[in-house]
């Protein structure tokens, strides 16, 4: 049976200011909503699948809550009811032609995926994909990042999909919902004003109190202040390695590539060779981009792969709430190809280098610090930035732009790409009684991210879902190719150690 927790509010909120950061830094090149593709056997009935979703709503209500915008933004938008809510904005239905393939058909959802959520509605979609070879059914969920990250992204398919191909009937709400009345502009702005004097007051009351009575929490602040803003700058000016995906600004096409791997044989080769799991990830990553400069002939000799990787920051009491609790790490990998269990090695050492030195936790103190920044001047500055970005991505459309080694390209600072790990659900998950097969996660490109990862885990496989803007990553088919070369490698290697272990232990007992 789904999880029959409610997750998120029931009434009007405020978004927080690590959510209302993916509203002000959406552009039209660059949607902020993430998702998957579940593969489901068979052919789901479609008006089924809606009474299904709509049963559900009670459970999510966030689901039926649209963004309401504070005048001249004195302070993050407000989330409430849609008082026009009807789940059929939401919920579309698409045929596959006959014949497709399950490459061509992933294209074809791909271009459902890369439109931008409408703000006039709730930010959520559920896309159907009948007739996927093979008798199966794709449903594409997209939902804005202002909404979920990746870890309450899995608790919303915990509610919408089910754990048993019979589960016990949804039991619908106490009473039926009734949006509440949307508020005033003048209410909004009231309220901003009146919450943003409260808060500077509170702040002022709470450092003289610590500076008063609490001066080594007080000093322990500011050193977490200065370790945040020493960790952007560094990564603001970091040099690393100019890879095609980076060069230019991302258009509005995507393209995924997907791999499955046991879960099994990632802790088979993380027993071996020590290490973590990400780490594991990490290395056949860095490798598999590594093989893929390098077989596009750029300069990879001494250059260094950052990789942005999202660290869940939730207490356990926040386990099941939506929103971001997320703060971020970036380790160091090298550029050039190089034997997979050294690499492997070397990243255990630079992410226990950034654990050790709390380089994580400075990250979070910095999103932190965000707060105490007017969302008037953040707004300013993101249309400002989003406007640029929009009409440079056109810019660059129209001149034919193609990245290459030898050509213009922008200036390789800051990271190279995202790789997101997200624990999912480690049984087989239905909806209408069919069993999802495989689940495929998708993340949001930008600006120069051209190419993200994000990594899965779901019915004990691990799914890797690389996502590239074709514009100036068009065959990230390749990149997939050298992902799984490194695996297969580590994979080998793994087995063999612990043969080698085994023989070794049984000729010591004899």
């Amino acid at each position: 049976m789904a999880d029959t927790r409610p997750l998120g509010s029931t009434h009007a909120y405020r978004l927080s200011t690590q959510d209302a950061t993916f509203i002000y830094a959406e552009t039209e090149t660059g949607p902020l909503h993430i998702g998957s593709i579940a593969i489901f056997e068979g052919q789901l009935n479609f008006e089924q699948l809606v009474h299904s979703i709509e049963s559900r709503l009670h459970l999510v209500p966030s689901y039926r809550q649209r963004i309401a915008p504070v005048p001249f933004n004195l302070a993050n938008a407000m989330m409430e009811d849609d008082p026009d809510f009807n789940v059929r904005n939401h919920v579309f239905r698409h045929q596959l032609p006959s014949g497709f393939s399950e490459t061509e058909a992933i294209e074809e959802m791909m271009r459902s995926y890369a439109r931008i959520l409408d703000r006039r509605h709730p930010l959520w979609e559920m896309h159907s994909f009948e007739g996927l070879e093979g008798d199966r059914t794709a449903i594409v969920s997209k939902v804005h990042h202002c909404l979920v990250d990746g870890v309450s992204g899995v608790e919303l398919l915990k509610v919408m999909f089910d754990l048993k191909a019979n589960p016990e009937p949804i039991e619908p709400p106490a009473k039926p919902w009734r949006p509440d009345p949307p508020s005033a502009q003048f209410k909004r702005l009231a309220d901003a004003v009146r919450e943003r004097g409260r808060a500077m007051l509170r702040t002022t009351f709470n450092i003289a109190q610590e500076m008063m009575n609490e001066p080594d929490r007080m000093a322990d602040s500011l050193r977490s202040m200065a370790g945040a803003a020493e960790v952007a700058t560094d990564l603001a000016t970091r040099r690393i390695v100019a890879a095609p995906w980076n060069s230019g600004l991302v258009g509005n096409e995507r393209s995924l590539a997907w791999s499955r791997h046991s879960f099994a044989e990632f802790r088979a080769i993380r027993n071996a060779f020590g290490g973590s799991i990400n780490d594991v990830v990490l290395t056949i990553l860095g490798e598999g981009a590594a093989r893929y400069l390098n077989e596009h002939g750029y300069e990879v000799s001494g250059q260094k792969i950052c990789v942005g990787c999202p660290v869940n920051v939730r207490q356990r009491s926040e386990s099941t709430s939506l929103g971001n609790r997320v703060s971020m790490m970036f380790p160091l990998l090298n550029a050039e190809p190089m034997d997979v269990v050294e690499r492997l090695h070397a990243i255990t050492e630079e992410t226990e280098r950034i654990k050790n030195e709390g380089l994580a936790q400075a990250l979070d103190g910095l999103m932190s610090m965000g707060d105490a920044i007017p969302p008037s001047v953040v707004a300013a500055v993101s249309r400002v930035a989003t406007f640029s970005i929009d009409a440079a991505s056109s810019l660059l459309k129209l001149t034919g732009y193609k990245p290459s080694p030898q050509g213009f390209g922008l200036p390789a600072v800051g990271i190279n790409f995202i790789a997101t790990n997200v624990p999912g659900v480690q049984v087989p998950q239905y909806v209408l009684g069919h069993r999802c097969l495989d689940q495929l996660p998708l993340v949001p490109l930008g600006a120069t991210l051209g190419y993200n990862v994000a990594i899965l885990s779901y019915n004990q496989n691990l799914y890797f879902g690389m996502s590239a803007a074709p514009n100036v990553m068009p065959d990230v088919a390749l990149m997939k190719l050298f992902v799984d070369e490194a695996f297969e490698e580590l994979r080998t290697r793994a087995t063999a150690h612990e043969e080698s272990r085994a023989q070794s232990a049984a000729a010591g007992a004899a």
